[in-house]
């Protein structure tokens, strides 16, 4: 039987910069913490067939791809060469929409969004597998303007971090993550861009909290926001992880961190939204303390 188009939900141009001196890379499954015998290609990792398509359109041709082709003349000038490179306007704003597809292009958005609409929909009311796949692209598409216009605006600070040599990055099934905000200074996006460069989002003080991490907590942070695989250039790197997570104290972290997306999803089911709390006011009035919208009205 003939499969489905494979399309990547982490793109080849990225896990190849996470890859070791041959090509490949080594995989730990987030559940058992079993490191993976065998080194993997870029082509045959993060993928599945026909992700996006519905049965209207396919989100990968429709946006993804140009997304893609556009960055790709960026991408090596700040990852690439020995002193990274400052991006132009029009490389600035292609970084904000690569940004903005990778935050709606692999499996966290459609599993967030899947557990909201089974909480609020009556469990009598199902949606067909075309529904859903459509109501996912609708939902990846409107994100994807919603975090143009949210990453471009002006308070943000962007910086960068650099590992040393035989510190490597990870990248996952999930690489690029925001945290919740709730610590002092707001939230973070982090962007990790190859095994050596990460490049942070923010206001001040959450900028610098991840500045001043080390790549065993960087590295932690970006495990626990996996949804199962876990990759890296070299065995030993898993390894390590591995060892930290089982010796943490912290067993209700420890918990949450081997859960898909750090346990977001039960945490959704689980909670109640207040009902004196209009979450659409209070979603744009966050977005204001970030400066005015560079984007142009619809």
């Amino acid at each position: 039987m003939a499969s489905g188009k494979r399309q990547h939900l982490v793109p080849q141009q990225m896990i190849r910069r996470f890859s070791g001196t041959d090509g490949k890379l080594v995989e730990l499954h987030k559940e058992s913490l079993r490191i993976g015998s065998r080194r993997r290609s870029p082509r045959g990792i993060l993928y599945m067939d026909d992700y996006y398509r519905d049965v209207c359109s396919d989100f990968d041709d429709d946006l993804l791809k140009k997304v893609e082709q556009k960055f790709a003349q960026f991408y090596p000038k700040i990852t690439d060469e020995e002193k990274p490179e400052e991006l132009c306007s029009d490389g600035g704003a292609s970084l904000i929409d690569w940004i903005s597809a990778m935050l709606c292009r692999t499996q966290s958005l459609s599993i967030l969004s899947q557990a909201i609409i089974q909480k609020e929909l009556s469990p009598s009311l199902m949606i067909s597998d075309n529904g859903s796949k459509l109501l996912h692209n609708i939902i990846r598409s409107d994100y994807f303007k919603d975090c143009q216009d949210r990453l471009s605006r002006q308070h943000f600070k962007w910086k960068k971090k650099i590992f040393s040599e035989n510190c490597d990055i990870i990248i996952t099934d999930n690489p690029v993550c925001e945290t919740n905000g709730l610590q002092d200074g707001g939230s973070a996006t982090l962007v990790p861009l190859s095994k050596r460069l990460i490049l942070i989002r923010g206001l001040d003080q959450a900028v610098e909290r991840f500045r001043n991490a080390t790549i065993d907590e960087i590295n932690l942070f970006l495990f626990a926001w996996a949804y199962k695989s876990i990759y890296a250039a070299e065995k030993h790197t898993l390894e390590s992880i591995k060892e930290m997570l089982e010796g943490i104290d912290n067993k209700e972290w420890y918990a949450a961190a081997r859960k898909p997306l750090f346990g977001l999803p039960e945490r959704i089911k689980e909670k109640d939204i207040p009902s004196d709390v209009n979450i659409s006011q209070w979603y744009n009035d966050m977005k204001d303390t970030y400066g005015e919208t560079i984007l142009p009205e619809d």
